[in-house]
């Protein structure tokens, strides 16, 4: 069973499968390598080609494009990480386990070096997004979604009414979208304050992770439905 796929712009698959081992696959389908990494989630893809994905490990790897690993970082509480990584524009690398025993969100050097680790209150359960200004959002389970400088200071932290379980989608004018298990897709301006809230009234809350159009649009899936909101 697969867990999703991350496609470089050379067309290179990135590919990991149940069997341990994350597969890169040329774009005939041909095989260019695979190694057992023991990934959950997809891999995300350094402005150098650099593959970075989490593992059962449980380390963050960083793997070149022709099948070697550079590095691999361990996480403090050595618990499986089961989110994705993202990259800044800067390098940096932001991931957090998505594990109930570790509650931080971690800013790796592209060298794999720690730059500052963020210990929340409850554990963190999505992929974390990062602004054009270098702002990192996340949400807890507490129910907060949280933005940190590029230091890992706070800025804001907003209340949703359940878990934000899903990932945070960024707007072109600054705007967060978020969804939560309370049944509400959120708009938060850049400064934490709400825009709107748009009720879905899923009764299993909102696990989706929200996808911004190019008109704008918000779509988001739930209740068997896709949702479009102008």
């Amino acid at each position: 069973m697969r867990v999703g796929e991350t496609v470089a712009v050379d067309g290179t698959v990135y590919l990991p499968a149940s069997d341990g081992y994350t597969y890169a696959l040329n774009p005939d389908g041909s095989l260019k390598w695979g190694l057992p990494i023991f990934a959950r989630t997809p891999p995300a893809i350094g402005w150098d080609g650099t593959i970075y994905e989490g593992s059962a490990n449980p380390y963050l790897y960083a793997i070149t494009p022709s099948g070697t690993v550079k590095w691999k970082y361990l996480i403090e509480d050595t618990t499986p990480i089961a989110t994705s990584p993202v990259v800044a524009a800067d390098g940096t690398i932001y991931f957090d386990s998505g594990q109930n025993f570790d509650r931080h969100l971690y800013a790796l050097n592209p060298d794999g070096s720690l730059k500052w680790s963020f210990l929340a209150g409850t554990p963190i359960v999505s992929t974390p997004a990062v602004g054009p200004d270098g702002t990192i959002y996340f949400g807890s389970d507490d129910g907060e979604i949280n933005a940190l400088d590029p230091n890992g200071r706070l800025k804001w932290q907003f209340l949703t009414g359940g878990t934000p379980s899903s990932s945070p989608a960024l707007g072109a004018e600054g705007t967060i979208y978020d969804a939560s298990e309370d049944g509400n897709l959120y708009a938060i301006n850049p400064d934490g304050t709400l825009k709107w809230q748009f009720v879905i009234g899923s009764s299993t809350g909102v696990s989706a992770s929200p996808v911004i159009g190019a008109d704008g649009s918000v779509y988001i899936g739930a209740n068997d439905n896709l949702y479009a909101i102008h």
